[in-house]
């Protein structure tokens, strides 16, 4: 029984270890992002996807979705992603399709 609990709740700190996003280590969070984010999605062959974002951060080569430890975090698919997202307070305000980057995301803060 101690290992079956112990079990569930290490499952449920995964689950909850990202409940925030995080670009390089960097929690968003309205002070420093503004109202708006841009989304550039990234697919791996296995249909998994990981984001690199444009806050407006000073350096814009640190712009991948990570966790806490700045480590790259893959979501399950693009709409998990945007779920993701979306339970952050982030809606999509705009879908960009361009020929040499792909479908882009333009999201706006909800709250």
């Amino acid at each position: 029984m101690k290992k079956v609990l112990l079990t569930c709740f290490f499952a449920a700190q995964a689950f909850f270890a990202f409940s925030q996003i995080y670009v390089e280590g960097v929690k968003l969070e309205p002070s420093n992002t503004g109202q708006y984010i841009e989304l550039d999605p990234q697919f791996r062959s296995d249909g998994r996807c990981t984001f690199t974002v444009d806050y407006g951060q000073p350096n814009a080569r640190e712009k991948y979705v990570t966790d806490e430890a700045g480590h790259h975090f893959d979501f399950h698919s693009l709409v998990d992603g945007l779920n993701a997202f979306y339970d952050e307070g982030w809606e999509v305000a705009q879908v960009t399709d361009t020929q040499e980057r792909g479908r882009r995301f333009l999201l706006k803060r909800r709250y």
